[in-house]
């Protein structure tokens, strides 16, 4: 992606006040209905870019085209503060009580302003991480920016709408993917109380066999280092990998960690029914962890990527909950808990087609979500360069 910009006239500082409107926004509390053809813009509605939605039976504030929402007020080191929603439609949306309405003067190319105000760092400095933040109407007016002349602002704002479009593109792919994983595992793995999936791969009809963890994983204990010296590696929530730790303080000589392996399946004590489990991959052979995120050896009868995606559906992990050790706020899974969580499971070929297929989805997600990542960033260089 080319920008081409002639740059021939110096930016001017000006206050909002100077180049667009203001007007706050109405309470919608007694308007909210589902069935309502509204929507009501409000702070949840903008930082997750229109994702979350509240309808309204009414228009009780309405937005028109070119115009932006700003969000006024949110929590200590909120994520909505000062965000911006640019209306694309009217008779749509209705603006709700503790957001602005933005309304450029002819003179101000809406995109353009709309990436200037939003997560400005002059608004965020309003927000010290304590109280509640509430941008006032004179804060909003008197924000002092650097602009363009009219023409080199639509330029810049076009710029950016034809990478946001993209964005919202590779976005749209990664979401019809996740939910095409979502359906396929409902659909290649039994429902409860079925011992067969609703789709089998061709020459598989056996009933699937009930079966424990234990007759197929055993916990490896090669010892190794201690907390000072130990190359560290962890496990995040919600299944989002297996990663080396960077510890900010050198751990303890008495702390015992043991040396884990590439291939071995490894999950923390603490956190199983946030899904903290995965597969260690071959980067991270010869690290270590404590006892604490305890890791096993796999057997040949059980494919490793059958197993991480049957233990990841919900029906199992969180109903393991039940059989779990300790407080409702700090349950433990051991091992020996975990070798007696029951596995539904088809033979050796059938779990290596049916892991494999997952794999080659999961290999598809992440390169989305790769170049969606790096869209980002294009677009969080570009930012910075761009504007004064």
């Amino acid at each position: 992606m080319i920008l081409k910009i002639w740059n021939i006239y110096a930016w001017e500082q000006r206050k909002l006040i100077n180049v667009a409107g203001y007007r706050n926004g109405k309470a919608h509390e007694q308007d909210i209905d589902e069935s309502g053809k509204y929507i009501v813009v409000n702070s949840k509605f903008v930082s997750t870019n229109g994702s979350v939605k509240k309808y309204s039976s009414s228009l009780k504030e309405p937005l028109q085209i070119g115009e932006i929402a700003f969000v006024l007020s949110d929590v200590p080191s909120g994520k909505a503060i000062a965000r911006t929603f640019l209306v694309s439609e009217d008779g749509k949306y209705s603006l709700n009580q503790r957001i602005a309405g933005i309304t450029p003067y002819e003179s101000t190319d809406s995109y353009f302003l709309s990436i200037l105000m939003n997560r400005n760092k002059y608004f965020l400095r309003f927000d010290n991480g304590v109280g509640q933040t509430n941008l006032s109407k004179a804060e909003v007016e008197n924000f002092p920016e650097y602009y363009p002349n009219f023409d080199e602002q639509q330029s810049v704002g076009l710029f950016f709408k034809k990478l946001d479009i993209t964005i919202a593109l590779h976005q749209c792919k990664l979401d019809k993917l996740n939910s095409l994983k979502k359906a396929y595992l409902q659909f290649l793995f039994p429902e409860k109380d079925k011992n067969s999936p609703r789709i089998r791969f061709v020459n598989f009809t056996k009933n699937w066999e009930q079966r424990k963890v234990g007759e197929f994983l055993s916990e490896s204990r090669i010892s190794g280092s201690n907390g000072k010296v130990a190359k560290k590696l962890t496990v995040k929530l919600w299944r989002k990998g297996v990663i080396s730790k960077e510890d900010k303080y050198q751990g303890s000589e008495a702390t015992n960690y043991y040396i884990r392996k590439k291939g071995q399946f490894i999950y923390g004590k603490l956190d199983f029914l946030n899904q903290a489990f995965g597969i260690i991959p071959d980067y991270l052979d010869g690290y270590e962890s404590t006892l604490d995120l305890p890791s096993f050896n796999i057997s040949k009868n059980l494919d490793s990527f059958f197993f991480i995606e049957y233990i990841s559906r919900k029906q199992f992990y969180l109903y393991q909950g039940i059989i779990a050790n300790g407080s409702r706020k700090a349950k433990r899974i051991h091992p020996d808990t975990f070798y007696n969580m029951p596995l539904l499971i088809p033979n050796i070929k059938e779990q290596f087609k049916i892991g494999l297929f997952f794999k080659q989805i999961d290999n598809t997600i992440n390169l989305h979500q790769q170049k969606l990542h790096k869209l980002k960033e294009l677009k969080k260089a570009y930012l910075k360069k761009m504007f004064v």
